[in-house]
């Protein structure tokens, strides 16, 4: 959507950002495009403008992930003046005020991540309520290991949402669950768990490997695996690793490419196609899928459909 008035883009960005004052960064000219997109507690959107300055009053609703994708910008915060260039990014928690200039050629990409979901989704997922977003440092490197993961995360899911072909629920809500996983994991970095291994249990990983194996065709969360087990998903990751070698989510992963194996050696190629099968499990990537397929299986998904 374009933009050459930015008090029209104020009240546009609103619903997910608040209260904001923007304005051109140089001339009197303001040109400005947004592409947005939402889940259910995450919030994307892209802005590209000649220049481009927003300032932001403190706010208590989410904490804003800015970004750069081109030139680097420029963010004030008490009297601080920090720039962010390709390898960071900033971050925006509650009751902090915001002051963003892009001087040229501004393009950025933001994530706000709503507060009430991502403390309801802490608590599942870390069986703890110990999250202070007061004490999370503003600036992001992709460079260490949760930095990464979150950029990561935020590059799949917005690619995700800009594909031509729309993403099946399992996707998105899967897409949702590594966005929150990612950032609260960033923010829980360093928090000490009074979990211990010893409550790694047969039962508690059962009870989570049926959940999975049950509802492979439906989306799959970290938090409904916390919730099933009753272990928070740390420990359980580490009993999955125990067991497997690998996480949970990559055992889900697993389980859906034999289910997908099982239905097309079973399914007619009259009346089912690669594409289905490859839905039915949260493969929205049919080329993707296809290439997984081969390295577990050793042919292509068609073969497998037409024996």
């Amino acid at each position: 959507m374009l933009f050459d008035d930015p008090t029209k883009l104020e009240e546009f960005l609103s619903p997910v950002g608040g209260d904001v004052l923007i304005r051109p960064t140089t001339g009197s000219l303001f040109n400005a495009q947004i592409c947005m997109k939402k889940l259910d507690s995450v919030g994307l959107f892209t802005v590209s403008a000649n220049s481009f300055r927003v300032i932001k009053e403190p706010q208590e609703d989410f904490c804003g992930l800015s970004i750069p994708l081109s030139a680097p910008f420029t963010v004030s915060e008490t009297g601080r003046y920090q720039e962010y260039d390709a390898q960071s990014a900033h971050l925006l928690t509650p009751g902090r005020t915001f002051d963003l200039t892009a001087k040229r050629d501004a393009h950025f990409l933001v994530c706000n991540f709503f507060i009430d979901p991502v403390h309801d989704y802490s608590q599942r997922l870390l069986q703890s309520d110990t999250l202070d977003f007061s004490s999370l440092t503003t600036d992001i490197s992709f460079f260490n290991r949760t930095g990464s993961f979150m950029l990561r995360s935020i590059a799949r899911t917005w690619s995700v949402l800009n594909n031509i072909t729309p993403a099946n629920k399992i996707t998105l809500k899967e897409l949702e669950d590594d966005l929150l996983a990612s950032f609260v994991m960033h923010s829980s970095e360093g928090l000490n768990t009074s979990e211990s291994l010893i409550n790694d249990g047969a039962y508690n990983i059962r009870r989570a490997e049926e959940f999975i194996c049950d509802n492979l065709s439906n989306p799959i969360t970290r938090d409904q695996l916390a919730d099933i087990s009753g272990r928070s998903i740390r420990t359980l990751s580490r009993s999955f690793e125990k067991k497997y070698g690998l996480g949970p989510m990559a055992f889900i992963k697993q389980r859906r490419l034999d289910a997908a194996y099982l239905d097309l050696l079973s399914a007619k190629p009259d009346t089912t196609t690669v594409t289905q099968v490859a839905f039915n499990y949260g493969f929205s990537h049919i080329g993707k899928f296809a290439i997984e397929y081969g390295k577990v299986f050793r042919e292509s998904p068609s073969v497998s459909l037409a024996r």
